[in-house]
């Protein structure tokens, strides 16, 4: 996948021509320095591999929204992993991300750019976030630094996520009302997006990033109160999602490098590799007649009618299909739920649970396919519940966001294992490459080690 990174980086420099970028004297092909505007779309990039490669693909074979069918991800689909299975997608966060976002702040703060500054801190703090979610421990106060810190400690799982929220808010009063585009002021940041409509790019605010992160982060450790609380700050309308837009066209006009991540792995290079032949949630659409099957899995791929991955034209992974990061709709079902669970409003969840229905009808459907739910439609606030899960199990597709859902509740919907299976994998293991080189690594014998944000009784109703 590092290919991405080096032809986005490439396009980026032609793109940006008049921005200061300093050459080595003795090697002008190896760059000395470069400006922090033009430098941060490397983590943006490097925030939308960890979301949307490696990590998501084997995070929802494990919520049985996928099936690893051929090579090493026959063996996923059995829930065994490797330590050098997560070599890669470990230097992108770190290396490529988070140390990255550190540097910017730095330059950020001393050319006195602080709306750039706080950008970082958000990409950071996502790239964290997301990496303390599927691995527990991880480097965060030491990371970054290897002259300092060549074998940087590994805080714990829970005090990631406080600092994680200390950072957002410190990001927040950085970046005011400034969104994705900034304009005429700092266009570079703009330019990871300029293939999508200008009136949703300058639609999507940073702030409402910011409180969206933190609502996430609040849900993964179970502060219930407080997830709603920042989700009702958090991204406001289907336009203001964070979305990760590939220039890729639709196929065959698509362009290698710039594609949807799972094209390129499904439908471009790893063809094969994965499909949903055993899958759970296709059968969850079917039996609901969601219009979302027929745009989430295609059955003509090959002859015997296997189920796949939609990553063709009209699907939902066509090559220049965007991926969402965090979206509204993510909001709202974080809404739908902690307002039962924190709040006991069945009203407000009913609401906010018929606010995605709207949106998915906007998308794929009409008004018959997702008909407003009312109070009678449930027994009891259990079975909202259950619907609020189950909806957010079904929109949260190829998301990492499914397989924290499953981890959190203690598998409230009850999602099968994978045949053969007895145990839901819990995490990922640490990469080999950490192993080696940090003797503070911890010893995590396998994936079905709880980690410390999941390891609590889910409150329910």
């Amino acid at each position: 996948m590092k290919k991405y990174y080096i032809l986005f980086i490439t396009a980026l420099l032609m793109l940006n021509a008049c921005n200061k970028v300093e050459l080595e004297e003795v090697d002008p092909n190896n760059f000395a320095d470069s400006s922090p505007d033009l430098m941060i779309n490397g983590p943006m990039l490097a925030n939308t591999l960890v979301v949307e490669g490696e990590l998501a693909r084997m995070a929802n074979i494990f919520t049985n929204q996928f099936t690893g069918a051929d090579r090493q991800y026959i063996s996923f689909n059995s829930y065994n992993v490797t330590a050098g299975d997560f070599d890669n997608i470990w230097g992108t966060t770190y290396a490529d991300g988070i140390g990255q976002c550190r540097l910017i702040r730095d330059k950020a703060i001393a050319i006195k750019e602080v709306e750039l500054e706080g950008v970082a801190m958000i990409v950071e703090a996502s790239l964290a976030g997301t990496a303390a979610s599927v691995w527990g421990d991880i480097p965060f106060t030491e990371a970054g630094n290897k002259e300092m810190y060549p074998q940087p400690k590994f805080d714990k799982q829970l005090d990631v996520y406080i600092a994680l929220q200390d950072l957002l808010d410190v990001a927040i009063t950085k970046v005011g009302d400034l969104t994705y585009e900034l304009s005429k002021e700092n266009p570079n940041l703009g330019k990871v997006y300029e293939a999508i409509d200008p009136a949703y790019r300058d639609a999507l605010m940073w702030k409402e990033v910011a409180y969206s992160l933190k609502a996430k982060f609040y849900l993964i450790v179970g502060d219930y109160a407080n997830a709603n609380a920042y989700a009702k700050m958090g991204i406001a309308s289907a336009s203001g999602d964070w979305m990760a837009y590939h220039p890729g066209d639709s196929y065959p006009n698509n362009i290698s490098g710039a594609q949807n991540i799972y094209f390129d792995f499904c439908a471009w290079n790893r063809d094969g590799y994965m499909d949903a032949s055993d899958a759970y949630l296709p059968s969850v659409l079917t039996s609901r007649n969601d219009p979302r099957m027929d745009h989430y899995y295609i059955d003509w791929w090959t002859a015997d009618g296997s189920l796949y991955p939609y990553a063709w034209t009209g699907g939902i992974f066509d090559a220049g299909s965007p991926f969402p990061v965090v979206t509204y709709y993510e909001m709202q079902l974080i809404i739908a739920e902690t307002e039962l669970i924190a709040n006991s409003d069945a009203g407000a969840a009913l609401t906010a649970l018929n606010n995605v229905r709207t949106y998915w009808r906007d998308r794929y459907g009409e008004e018959s396919d997702y008909p407003a739910y009312v109070a009678g439609d449930f027994a009891d606030d259990a079975a909202l519940l259950t619907e609020i899960l189950t909806e957010k199990y079904m929109s949260m597709y190829g998301q990492i966001g499914a397989f924290d859902d499953i981890r959190r509740t203690g598998n409230y919907l009850n999602i099968p294992l994978k045949t053969g299976q007895s145990e839901l994998p819990q995490r990922f293991v640490y990469p080999q490459s950490e192993i080696d080189s940090n003797g503070n690594t911890p010893k995590v014998e396998n994936i079905f080690v709880k980690t410390e944000a999941n390891s609590g009784v889910y409150p329910g109703v």
